[in-house]
């Protein structure tokens, strides 16, 4: 009987590039992790029923796999993000309204940033609005509602 390698290393997601997160370590990010891993499962199986070259293949492929759909599912998010910072880009010099804390904010968008988060912040007059929170875009005045 074998045991599956699916262990996974946590590392700091600022070696990524995803603040405030943390992302998993690919096992085969350095050979010597995946062979300490392979070897230690070796080491540890039945000897009555020693782990066959199928099921070896499998877990490789099952491995595979899994860093694919986790590489996958990071350039996906990596895509909502650069989407997400381009529509706050283009609401500069627009009329927005927008609800922060309970209370409505309305008037032009003058600058971007992004918050600690990595997620974009509007300055509207001298309130800072998360992009979340806008509910209404359109063109106007400083200060009276949008209008679409």
């Amino acid at each position: 009987m074998t045991t599956p390698i699916t262990s996974a290393v946590s590392a700091p997601a600022a070696a990524q590039g995803t603040p405030g997160a943390t992302r998993m370590k690919s096992q085969l990010d350095t050979p010597d992790l995946f062979i300490k891993l392979f070897m230690a499962e070796l080491q540890h199986q039945n000897p009555t029923n020693p782990a066959t070259p199928a099921s070896i293949a499998q877990q490789t492929a099952e491995l595979s796999q899994m860093e694919a759909s986790m590489s996958l599912t990071a350039a996906i998010k990596t895509q909502e993000r650069y989407a997400e910072d381009s529509a706050a880009t283009g609401l500069i010099g627009k009329a927005v309204t927008a609800t922060v804390t309970g209370k409505v904010v309305t008037g032009t968008v003058s600058e971007i940033s992004l918050s600690s988060t990595g997620t974009p912040v509007l300055k509207v007059g001298q309130a800072t609005v998360p992009l979340s929170s806008v509910s209404t875009v359109g063109t106007g005045t400083p200060g009276q509602a949008p209008t679409s």
